[in-house]
């Protein structure tokens, strides 16, 4: 067993199966080598740094980086390209580096593994993430430090999430989508793809971005909303295609929003009008962070 660039390189049978190291309730982790289940498969190309553990019935595959004291918990699923930062959990039954549809056709019509698919870009993970059970996050994705994920999110390829940003529990990201950090994303929301979404960020409950003005009756460009930092989005409220809310704006609960909203502005109802300026010493608190 070699030990390169503090990550380890893994004794393995005729298959290329590891099979090491089991972890045994109450036996504590010693930090010098990586702990991992007897039913876990990890592909020749995975690399493990010390203190790293994983489940049981994980499989990572292909070129995979986990970084120390990483903890991958049972039944995750991990394809290459994929690095997980130092210190990030990814709880049971998540999904990292799935296939976008591309990926997917040119695996099952080639006859190809996942991660053997010419082109795919890497999963990045940084360091100190929580991604809950049952969560699926695609190829060609890059995830900040301190990033925070609730059960069951969907973030699909070509997102980038800036560092201290929270997404809740069912929250769905759609795609090519920019968000900045320290956005705190609430359970439910859904993000259709080709949006921004600047720092510091709030979206309520269960806010709907839209970017198709023509609700598929005619062809058009998908351009989804732009939120400017510091705004906030209440609970319910609908986006329509390519509006933009300026800079630390509020937009009431359950707001149906049609135009374009100025900077420090409160907008409410259906459609949202402007029910005054944002007082002066009204400033979301994650700016403060």
């Amino acid at each position: 067993m070699g030990h390169q660039s503090n990550a380890w390189t893994l004794p393995r049978n005729q298959n290329n199966i590891f099979r090491w190291n089991p972890i045994r309730s109450g036996t504590a982790l010693t930090g010098t080598t990586p702990q991992v289940q007897n039913s876990a498969w990890v592909d020749k190309d995975v690399s493990l740094a010390p203190s790293c553990t994983i489940g049981q019935g994980a499989r990572l595959f292909g070129q995979v980086t986990v970084g120390e004291k990483v903890r991958i918990e049972s039944n995750v699923v991990v394809y290459g390209p994929t690095k997980v930062g130092p210190g990030s959990f990814i709880g049971p039954n998540v999904v990292l580096g799935s296939p976008s549809r591309a990926e997917l056709t040119d695996s099952v019509s080639q006859g190809r593994n996942i991660h053997d698919v010419p082109g795919r870009r890497q999963l990045l993970i940084g360091r100190n993430c929580v991604v809950r059970s049952g969560t699926c996050i695609y190829s060609d994705v890059s995830i900040g430090d301190d990033v925070s994920f609730g059960h069951n999110v969907m973030v699909r390829e070509k997102v980038r999430i800036g560092r201290n940003t929270l997404i809740g529990t069912g929250a769905v990201i759609d795609g090519s989508c920019q968000i900045g950090e320290r956005v705190s994303i609430q359970t439910g929301v859904y993000i259709c793809t080709n949006c921004t979404i600047e720092d510091s960020v709030f979206l309520g409950p269960c806010a709907v971005f839209t970017n198709d003005k023509y609700v598929g009756q005619k062809r058009t460009d998908l351009v989804g909303p732009t939120v400017r930092r510091g705004a906030s989005i209440g609970a319910n409220s609908l986006l329509m295609p390519s509006i933009e809310i300026g800079e630390g704006s509020v937009i009431g609960a359950q707001s149906l929003v049609t135009h374009d909203v100025p900077p420090y502005s409160i907008y409410v109802g259906i459609p949202a009008r402007k029910l005054k300026s944002v007082p002066a010493d009204w400033r979301t608190y994650l700016l403060q962070q």
